[in-house]
């Protein structure tokens, strides 16, 4: 039996991941704002730092598994984007890093396949995982209009891309593997309430997979893979993001992999 930590596990992909960890036999410790096993609110310093503390003061020998979930959408505050799709994923694997070499695990964090399209602002994505100064970045986000959040969305979810690909080698070198998975549109609590105009937008280009029919990717399809990065099966992946979107990453860069 393993010990999984996990952000945002109550709802979404995050209850999915959760719900397969748990018909495996491992134990699983939710950290969410509402409905988890530690009630915090990730998206401020004082959150994450009493989550830390707590799964320090339950796990001292060590964690198996972090997963890295907790998020936003495009329609979040540009602050709120930021805070919680970025700088407390960061926080909370570099927090937790401690744990996981006590016991040579793992982390996988969950980014968006919004990372290669036209949406993404590179000096958005280089404020963020170059300067690394939340402070600073939550102050410029305010002043970002609301029409950007799409853009502070995709971006925030490249910088942390990028950041996982930057870090995988030296947490490699603890022994660690720390991995990324890139869901496409999926059904969750967050599209569930899409208008019939907005979903008609969303899928403009159609899922691959899903060809024929108006329809999303199904939770429990990004928690596959997150769980398979999770996995002793995975022993030789590390730094990978892995596009889990039906087959539209492939779709629209075809020549690029």
């Amino acid at each position: 039996m393993s010990i999984c930590v996990i952000t945002g596990g109550t709802t979404g992909i995050g209850a999915e991941v959760r719900k397969i960890f748990l018909e495996q036999g491992h134990e699983v410790f939710n950290l969410d704002y509402k409905g988890g096993d530690y009630l915090a609110d990730l998206s401020t310093k004082e959150g994450r730092k009493g989550a830390i503390e707590e799964v320090f003061r339950r796990y001292p020998d060590g964690i198996d598994v972090l997963v890295c979930n907790a998020g936003v959408g495009p329609t979040a505050p540009p602050e709120a984007i930021f805070a919680l799709n970025f700088f407390a994923a960061v926080s909370i694997a570099e927090g937790l890093r401690p744990l996981l070499k006590k016991k040579k695990g793992n982390c996988v964090i969950t980014s968006s396949n919004s990372i290669t399209n036209m949406t993404v602002k590179m000096d958005l994505v280089d404020m963020l995982s170059n300067a690394m100064d939340e402070d600073r970045a939550l102050e410029y986000a305010k002043t970002l209009p609301r029409t950007m959040t799409p853009s502070c969305y995709s971006s925030s979810k490249h910088a942390l891309a990028r950041w996982v690909r930057r870090v995988s080698p030296s947490w490699a070198v603890d022994g660690l593997r720390i991995n990324s998975v890139a869901p496409g549109n999926t059904t969750t609590p967050m599209t569930k309430g899409m208008t019939e105009a907005q979903m008609e937008a969303a899928l403009l280009i159609p899922i691959p997979t899903r060809y024929g029919r108006k329809e999303f990717l199904d939770a429990v399809e990004i928690a596959n893979g997150i769980t398979f990065l999770a996995s002793p099966l995975a022993s030789g992946i590390n730094g990978v993001i892995l596009f889990v979107d039906g087959g539209i990453d492939a779709l629209l860069r075809s020549e690029r992999f």
